[in-house]
Protein backbone atom coordinates (compact mmCIF):
# COMPACT_ATOMS: atom_id res chain seq x y z
CA UNK A 1 0.00 0.00 0.00
CA UNK A 2 1.28 3.72 -0.90
CA UNK A 3 2.72 5.93 1.96
CA UNK A 4 2.65 3.57 4.77
CA UNK A 5 6.15 3.27 6.52
CA UNK A 6 7.79 0.69 4.56
CA UNK A 7 6.95 3.22 1.65
CA UNK A 8 8.51 5.95 3.33
CA UNK A 9 11.31 3.53 4.04
CA UNK A 10 12.33 2.52 0.33
CA UNK A 11 11.73 5.72 -0.83
CA UNK A 12 14.01 7.80 1.32
CA UNK A 13 16.57 5.17 0.73
CA UNK A 14 16.17 4.83 -3.10
CA UNK A 15 16.40 8.84 -2.91
CA UNK A 16 19.96 8.20 -1.06
CA UNK A 17 21.11 5.67 -3.23
CA UNK A 18 20.27 8.32 -6.34
CA UNK A 19 22.31 11.70 -4.72
CA UNK A 20 25.41 8.80 -4.07
CA UNK A 21 25.12 7.94 -7.74
CA UNK A 22 24.58 11.38 -8.96
CA UNK A 23 27.25 12.88 -6.80
CA UNK A 24 29.48 10.15 -7.75
CA UNK A 25 28.99 10.45 -11.00
CA UNK A 26 29.75 14.12 -10.70
CA UNK A 27 33.08 13.58 -9.19
CA UNK A 28 34.06 11.20 -11.64
CA UNK A 29 33.68 13.81 -14.74
CA UNK A 30 35.50 16.78 -12.92
CA UNK A 31 38.25 17.47 -14.74
CA UNK A 32 39.89 20.06 -12.77
CA UNK A 33 42.28 20.44 -9.44
CA UNK A 34 42.80 17.17 -7.59
CA UNK A 35 41.87 14.49 -9.70
CA UNK A 36 42.96 11.77 -7.41
CA UNK A 37 40.76 12.91 -4.50
CA UNK A 38 38.04 13.07 -6.67
CA UNK A 39 38.01 9.76 -8.49
CA UNK A 40 38.21 8.34 -4.85
CA UNK A 41 35.14 10.06 -3.53
CA UNK A 42 33.37 9.49 -6.29
CA UNK A 43 33.97 5.30 -5.64
CA UNK A 44 33.19 6.18 -2.04
CA UNK A 45 29.68 7.48 -3.19
CA UNK A 46 29.38 4.54 -5.56
CA UNK A 47 30.40 2.19 -2.68
CA UNK A 48 27.55 3.71 -0.13
CA UNK A 49 24.71 4.20 -3.06
CA UNK A 50 25.44 0.49 -3.84
CA UNK A 51 25.13 -0.54 -0.05
CA UNK A 52 21.64 1.73 0.08
CA UNK A 53 20.34 -0.27 -3.03
CA UNK A 54 21.24 -3.30 -1.36
CA UNK A 55 19.49 -2.44 2.02
CA UNK A 56 16.31 -1.17 0.40
CA UNK A 57 16.04 -4.24 -1.46
CA UNK A 58 16.47 -6.80 1.47
CA UNK A 59 13.78 -4.39 3.34
CA UNK A 60 11.89 -5.37 0.41
CA UNK A 61 12.28 -9.08 -0.03
CA UNK A 62 13.99 -10.51 3.23
CA UNK A 63 16.02 -13.44 3.15
CA UNK A 64 15.14 -13.92 -0.11
CA UNK A 65 17.25 -11.45 -1.84
CA UNK A 66 19.52 -12.84 -4.40
CA UNK A 67 22.77 -14.45 -2.27
CA UNK A 68 25.27 -12.65 -4.93
CA UNK A 69 23.41 -9.32 -4.26
CA UNK A 70 23.77 -9.86 -0.51
CA UNK A 71 27.57 -10.18 -0.43
CA UNK A 72 28.08 -7.29 -2.99
CA UNK A 73 25.97 -5.35 -0.58
CA UNK A 74 28.54 -6.54 2.35
CA UNK A 75 31.62 -6.11 0.00
CA UNK A 76 30.71 -2.85 -0.60
CA UNK A 77 30.21 -1.75 2.71
CA UNK A 78 33.56 -2.94 4.27
CA UNK A 79 35.87 -1.95 1.25
CA UNK A 80 34.08 1.69 1.87
CA UNK A 81 36.19 2.39 4.91
CA UNK A 82 39.74 2.38 3.49
CA UNK A 83 38.25 3.82 0.65
CA UNK A 84 37.54 6.91 2.58
CA UNK A 85 40.67 6.82 4.64
CA UNK A 86 42.32 7.26 1.57
CA UNK A 87 40.68 10.15 -0.06
CA UNK A 88 42.14 11.70 3.61
CA UNK A 89 45.38 10.79 3.30
CA UNK A 90 45.29 11.78 -0.18
CA UNK A 91 43.77 15.42 0.08
CA UNK A 92 43.73 16.32 3.60
CA UNK A 93 47.11 14.61 4.49
CA UNK A 94 48.64 15.37 0.84
CA UNK A 95 49.77 12.40 0.49
CA UNK A 96 50.71 10.44 -2.88
CA UNK A 97 48.98 7.37 -3.64
CA UNK A 98 50.49 3.66 -2.41
CA UNK A 99 50.40 0.77 -3.48
CA UNK A 100 50.54 -1.14 -0.64
CA UNK A 101 47.20 0.55 0.78
CA UNK A 102 45.24 -2.10 -1.62
CA UNK A 103 45.81 -4.36 0.67
CA UNK A 104 43.34 -2.97 2.88
CA UNK A 105 40.60 -4.18 0.43
CA UNK A 106 41.86 -7.84 0.11
CA UNK A 107 38.77 -8.88 2.79
CA UNK A 108 36.18 -7.15 0.02
CA UNK A 109 37.94 -8.84 -2.36
CA UNK A 110 37.52 -12.54 -0.81
CA UNK A 111 33.78 -12.22 -0.11
CA UNK A 112 33.45 -11.00 -3.67
CA UNK A 113 35.34 -14.34 -4.45
CA UNK A 114 33.13 -16.13 -2.33
CA UNK A 115 29.46 -14.45 -2.88
CA UNK A 116 27.79 -17.30 -4.54
CA UNK A 117 28.50 -19.30 -1.09
CA UNK A 118 28.82 -16.70 1.96
CA UNK A 119 25.38 -17.58 3.64
CA UNK A 120 23.78 -14.99 5.69
CA UNK A 121 22.64 -18.53 8.07
CA UNK A 122 25.86 -20.34 7.81
CA UNK A 123 28.45 -17.51 7.40
CA UNK A 124 27.26 -13.38 8.40
CA UNK A 125 24.91 -14.54 11.24
CA UNK A 126 28.30 -16.76 12.83
CA UNK A 127 30.03 -14.12 13.15
CA UNK A 128 31.00 -12.52 9.72
CA UNK A 129 28.78 -9.42 10.26
CA UNK A 130 29.75 -8.83 13.49
CA UNK A 131 33.41 -9.11 12.29
CA UNK A 132 32.60 -6.59 9.52
CA UNK A 133 30.88 -4.36 11.49
CA UNK A 134 33.75 -4.24 13.65
CA UNK A 135 36.75 -3.51 11.25
CA UNK A 136 34.16 -0.64 9.84
CA UNK A 137 34.27 1.07 13.15
CA UNK A 138 38.33 0.93 13.07
CA UNK A 139 38.15 2.54 9.89
CA UNK A 140 35.77 4.95 11.11
CA UNK A 141 37.55 5.69 14.64
CA UNK A 142 40.71 6.23 12.57
CA UNK A 143 38.74 8.51 9.86
CA UNK A 144 37.92 10.61 13.14
CA UNK A 145 41.75 10.70 13.77
CA UNK A 146 42.86 11.82 10.61
CA UNK A 147 40.18 14.88 10.25
CA UNK A 148 41.28 15.87 13.44
CA UNK A 149 44.99 15.51 12.68
CA UNK A 150 44.80 17.34 9.56
CA UNK A 151 41.71 19.49 9.57
CA UNK A 152 41.57 20.83 12.94
CA UNK A 153 44.80 20.60 14.99
CA UNK A 154 47.05 22.22 11.69
CA UNK A 155 43.74 24.55 10.50
CA UNK A 156 44.92 23.64 7.03
CA UNK A 157 41.08 24.11 5.85
CA UNK A 158 38.80 26.75 5.18
CA UNK A 159 35.35 27.50 5.85
CA UNK A 160 34.41 26.12 2.10
CA UNK A 161 36.62 22.89 3.07
CA UNK A 162 35.41 22.84 6.62
CA UNK A 163 31.66 22.68 5.25
CA UNK A 164 32.50 19.91 2.96
CA UNK A 165 34.39 17.70 5.54
CA UNK A 166 32.27 17.81 8.04
CA UNK A 167 29.40 17.03 5.84
CA UNK A 168 31.60 13.76 4.50
CA UNK A 169 32.48 12.79 8.03
CA UNK A 170 28.39 13.38 9.58
CA UNK A 171 27.46 11.15 6.20
CA UNK A 172 29.99 8.61 6.90
CA UNK A 173 29.20 8.31 10.15
CA UNK A 174 25.48 7.78 10.16
CA UNK A 175 26.75 5.33 7.83
CA UNK A 176 28.79 3.21 9.92
CA UNK A 177 27.22 4.01 13.31
CA UNK A 178 23.76 3.31 12.47
CA UNK A 179 24.26 -0.43 11.31
CA UNK A 180 26.19 -0.89 14.45
CA UNK A 181 23.14 0.64 16.65
CA UNK A 182 20.68 -1.90 14.92
CA UNK A 183 23.21 -4.95 15.62
CA UNK A 184 25.41 -4.40 18.65
CA UNK A 185 23.48 -2.12 20.43
CA UNK A 186 19.58 -3.06 19.35
CA UNK A 187 18.52 0.63 19.39
CA UNK A 188 17.11 0.58 15.79
CA UNK A 189 15.64 -1.53 13.58
CA UNK A 190 17.38 -2.18 10.15
CA UNK A 191 15.33 -0.65 7.67
CA UNK A 192 16.47 2.84 9.97
CA UNK A 193 19.89 2.58 9.63
CA UNK A 194 19.80 3.38 5.44
CA UNK A 195 16.85 6.08 6.36
CA UNK A 196 19.41 7.99 8.56
CA UNK A 197 22.04 8.01 6.11
CA UNK A 198 20.28 8.71 3.22
CA UNK A 199 18.91 12.16 5.13
CA UNK A 200 22.34 12.87 5.98
CA UNK A 201 23.48 12.82 2.39
CA UNK A 202 21.52 16.25 1.37
CA UNK A 203 23.84 18.30 3.81
CA UNK A 204 26.64 16.98 1.89
CA UNK A 205 24.79 17.33 -1.60
CA UNK A 206 24.24 21.25 -0.46
CA UNK A 207 28.13 21.32 0.81
CA UNK A 208 29.02 20.25 -2.46
CA UNK A 209 27.59 22.63 -4.36
CA UNK A 210 28.26 25.48 -1.99
CA UNK A 211 32.05 25.05 -1.49
CA UNK A 212 32.32 23.83 -5.21
CA UNK A 213 35.57 26.09 -5.64
CA UNK A 214 36.96 24.80 -2.36
CA UNK A 215 36.95 21.38 -2.73
CA UNK A 216 38.06 21.39 -6.57
CA UNK A 217 41.16 23.53 -6.02
CA UNK A 218 44.53 21.99 -7.16
CA UNK A 219 46.33 19.79 -4.30
CA UNK A 220 49.68 21.97 -3.02
CA UNK A 221 51.99 19.07 -4.60
CA UNK A 222 51.47 20.95 -7.92
CA UNK A 223 52.54 24.14 -5.90
CA UNK A 224 56.04 23.37 -6.76
CA UNK A 225 55.47 22.82 -10.58
CA UNK A 226 53.95 26.31 -10.58
CA UNK A 227 56.51 28.00 -8.76
CA UNK A 228 59.03 27.15 -10.79
CA UNK A 229 57.23 29.04 -13.37
CA UNK A 230 57.34 32.10 -11.50
CA UNK A 231 59.62 35.20 -12.44
CA UNK A 232 60.11 38.21 -10.02
CA UNK A 233 62.58 41.01 -9.16
CA UNK A 234 63.75 41.23 -5.72
CA UNK A 235 62.05 44.69 -5.56
CA UNK A 236 58.81 43.25 -6.53
CA UNK A 237 59.24 40.10 -4.01
CA UNK A 238 59.75 43.47 -1.64
CA UNK A 239 56.76 45.12 -2.47
CA UNK A 240 54.49 42.46 -2.21
CA UNK A 241 56.30 41.53 1.11
CA UNK A 242 56.04 44.98 2.73
CA UNK A 243 52.33 44.88 1.42
CA UNK A 244 51.27 42.32 3.11
CA UNK A 245 53.06 42.75 6.29
CA UNK A 246 51.52 45.98 6.48
CA UNK A 247 48.04 44.61 5.67
CA UNK A 248 48.54 42.41 8.34
CA UNK A 249 49.90 44.65 10.79
CA UNK A 250 47.88 47.34 10.25
CA UNK A 251 44.29 45.47 9.92
CA UNK A 252 45.08 42.82 12.00
CA UNK A 253 42.91 39.99 9.50
CA UNK A 254 44.03 37.34 11.66
CA UNK A 255 41.92 37.92 14.65
CA UNK A 256 39.31 36.30 12.44
CA UNK A 257 38.63 32.77 12.32
CA UNK A 258 38.75 30.62 9.58
CA UNK A 259 40.77 33.54 7.43
CA UNK A 260 41.52 32.02 4.37
CA UNK A 261 44.49 32.79 1.63
CA UNK A 262 41.37 33.83 -0.64
CA UNK A 263 40.06 36.80 1.45
CA UNK A 264 43.54 37.56 1.73
CA UNK A 265 44.72 37.90 -1.68
CA UNK A 266 41.23 39.65 -2.25
CA UNK A 267 41.89 41.80 0.59
CA UNK A 268 45.71 42.95 -0.65
CA UNK A 269 45.27 42.67 -4.48
CA UNK A 270 48.20 40.05 -4.61
CA UNK A 271 47.13 36.79 -6.70
CA UNK A 272 46.74 34.01 -4.08
CA UNK A 273 49.11 31.78 -5.96
CA UNK A 274 52.08 34.71 -5.37
CA UNK A 275 51.73 35.20 -2.20
CA UNK A 276 51.85 31.60 -1.39
CA UNK A 277 55.21 31.92 -3.92
CA UNK A 278 56.48 34.43 -1.68
CA UNK A 279 55.59 32.87 1.39
CA UNK A 280 57.27 29.45 0.13
CA UNK A 281 60.13 30.40 -1.55
CA UNK A 282 61.78 33.68 -0.25
CA UNK A 283 60.13 33.03 3.56
CA UNK A 284 59.93 29.38 4.23
CA UNK A 285 56.61 29.40 5.29
CA UNK A 286 52.96 29.48 4.45
CA UNK A 287 49.59 30.93 4.63
CA UNK A 288 48.34 29.00 7.90
CA UNK A 289 51.71 29.22 9.26
CA UNK A 290 51.85 33.04 9.09
CA UNK A 291 48.31 33.79 10.15
CA UNK A 292 49.26 31.61 13.74
CA UNK A 293 52.70 33.62 13.73
CA UNK A 294 50.82 36.89 14.04
CA UNK A 295 48.18 35.36 16.32
CA UNK A 296 50.52 34.10 18.39
CA UNK A 297 52.81 37.45 18.71
CA UNK A 298 48.75 39.28 19.39
CA UNK A 299 48.45 36.61 22.38
CA UNK A 300 51.52 37.26 23.43
CA UNK A 301 51.08 41.42 24.16
CA UNK A 302 47.33 40.24 25.20
CA UNK A 303 49.15 38.24 28.29
CA UNK A 304 51.35 40.47 29.51
CA UNK A 305 48.51 43.59 29.33
CA UNK A 306 47.51 44.38 32.98
CA UNK A 307 43.49 44.94 31.51
CA UNK A 308 43.63 41.25 30.26
CA UNK A 309 44.33 39.87 32.99
CA UNK A 310 41.01 38.98 33.78
CA UNK A 311 40.94 36.39 31.12
CA UNK A 312 41.40 32.96 30.66
CA UNK A 313 44.11 31.36 28.87
CA UNK A 314 40.97 30.38 26.75
CA UNK A 315 39.74 33.93 26.30
CA UNK A 316 42.70 34.84 24.99
CA UNK A 317 43.04 32.36 22.61
CA UNK A 318 39.95 33.11 20.99
CA UNK A 319 40.90 37.17 21.37
CA UNK A 320 43.77 36.10 19.07
CA UNK A 321 41.74 34.43 16.36
CA UNK A 322 42.14 30.98 17.31
CA UNK A 323 39.24 28.62 16.99
CA UNK A 324 40.63 25.98 19.94
CA UNK A 325 43.13 25.95 22.65
CA UNK A 326 44.89 23.17 22.44
CA UNK A 327 45.70 24.54 18.95
CA UNK A 328 46.72 27.60 20.58
CA UNK A 329 48.81 26.51 23.34
CA UNK A 330 50.85 24.36 20.58
CA UNK A 331 51.84 26.74 18.45
CA UNK A 332 52.16 29.31 21.54
CA UNK A 333 54.59 26.97 22.70
CA UNK A 334 56.89 26.27 19.50
CA UNK A 335 57.22 29.92 18.76
CA UNK A 336 57.83 31.63 22.62
CA UNK A 337 59.36 28.59 24.63
CA UNK A 338 56.84 29.07 26.84
CA UNK A 339 52.94 28.02 27.41
CA UNK A 340 51.05 30.83 27.52
CA UNK A 341 50.35 30.31 31.36
CA UNK A 342 53.82 29.87 32.39
CA UNK A 343 54.19 33.36 29.73
CA UNK A 344 52.04 35.20 31.82
CA UNK A 345 53.56 34.60 35.11
CA UNK A 346 56.77 35.19 33.73
CA UNK A 347 55.65 38.79 32.69
CA UNK A 348 53.64 39.32 35.90
CA UNK A 349 56.77 38.67 38.17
Amino acid sequence: MLFTAEFWTLAISLTGGIQCLILGSSFLLLKKGDLLGHRLFALLMLLVGLRLFKSAWYIETGDTMPLLWVNIGFAAHLASGPLWILYLQTTLGKRSFRWPWLGHFVLPAMILVGAQSLSLEGFWYRGGYYSLLSISLGYWAYALFLLWRYGIREQQLNIGQKRWFYSLTLVMSCFFVAYVANYFLGLLPYSQAPVIYAIALFPLSVSAWRSYEDITHKPSSTKKEKYQNLKAATVEVEVHQQKMFTYMREKQPFLKGGYSLKEFSKDVDIPSHLISWVLNQHLQTNFSSLLNQHRVDYAAQLLHDSSYDHYSISGIALEAGFNSVSVFNQHFKRRMGATPSAFRRRGAS
